[in-house]
């Protein structure tokens, strides 16, 4: 199938959840030069309850631990760094990552390393924490059968990981956590579902959010580097635009009473993706969801960002 196809049904697919709140204050933190980029940068997210919902049915009161978020998603230079110390180190993965939207799939980081790895699968990713977590000297977070999964091509294990979210190695955010990263403002006021992540209007508004976020009209049709547009209220760049982000949690209805640090339903046939990718604006929106991609497989508009657990 085409990009050009995929992307397409990547933003027809995108879910709306309606979020209590009021609109963005301004953003603290502009675009960062490339030279000034630190990769492994992480945003501490304070702790709070706010309503999680989707296309405004099923909607709940989320209560989120304080956790850390990655300040930026996941570049290549850095993906390239952890990839070759983890093959050298007993991990095996199914994709070797690209440099962004246009990189040669596993080529060495060139002068576009600072965009967003892609061409990697969810599996990809999960094993890729683990490694970065034990090169870190961290506690590695996803096991299966209580040993540390090390190989992406391993489907079984993969699709039957546990997290152990209280663990300090790196790993993915939850759905909940992403939303809530995306929305936060100052704990008591929430950006609301209809606007990208930092944006001071609806997403329909392009001059808010071409601020923000890379999407179809500020984008070129290409990715870009991290860091490029003003960050959210915490500091948090690219949360809407760019690439899709991978979430640990499988796709499914929301509960429909109050939870506290909710994952997820327990198994599932998707993966859930957040963020919005550099096409539509309508997929930019921090309530918007997007599953119906294979998580096992790979996709030049796809990449994640890491949590960790304080």
């Amino acid at each position: 199938m085409k990009k050009t196809v995929l992307f397409f049904v990547l933003v027809l697919v995108v879910a709306f959840s309606v979020i209590t709140g009021c609109k963005k204050s301004s953003s603290p933190s502009g675009p960062v030069a490339t030279a000034t980029i630190d990769s492994s940068a992480l945003v501490s997210v304070p702790g709070g309850t706010y309503t999680q919902t989707t296309a405004g049915t099923n909607r709940f009161s989320h209560t989120i631990s304080t956790f850390k978020m990655g300040k930026y998603q996941v570049t290549y230079d850095l993906w390239y760094k952890v990839y070759t110390w983890a093959v050298a180190n007993g991990y095996t993965f199914a994709n070797v990552g690209a440099e962004g939207s246009n990189g040669t799939v596993g080529a060495a980081p060139t002068t576009a390393k600072y965009q967003p790895v892609t061409t990697i699968s969810w599996r990809d990713a999960i094993v890729w924490c683990n490694a970065y977590s034990q090169e870190a000297g961290l506690t590695p977070c996803y096991t299966y059968l209580s040993a540390v999964i090390k190989d992406s091509t391993n489907a079984t294990a993969c699709d039957s990981a546990v997290c152990a979210w209280t663990n300090n190695g790196y790993r993915l955010p939850s759905e909940g956590e992403y939303q809530y990263a995306a929305s936060y403002e100052d704990g008591t006021a929430w950006t609301l579902y209809n606007y990208a992540s930092g944006a001071t209007a609806a997403y329909t508004n392009e001059a808010a959010t071409d601020l923000v976020g890379w999407d179809s009209v500020n984008s070129g049709s290409t990715t870009h580097a991290v860091g490029g547009l003003t960050a959210n209220a915490l500091g948090i760049y690219d949360m809407s635009g760019n690439v899709w982000e991978w979430c640990f949690d499988w796709y499914g209805t929301y509960p429909t009473t109050a939870s506290t640090n909710y994952k997820g339903p327990a198994s599932g046939a998707d993966r859930v993706m957040r963020g919005g990718g550099y096409g539509g604006a309508v997929g930019l929106q921090v309530g918007g969801r997007s599953y119906d991609f294979p998580y096992d497989a790979y996709y030049f508009g796809i990449g994640f960002r890491f949590a960790r657990t304080n």
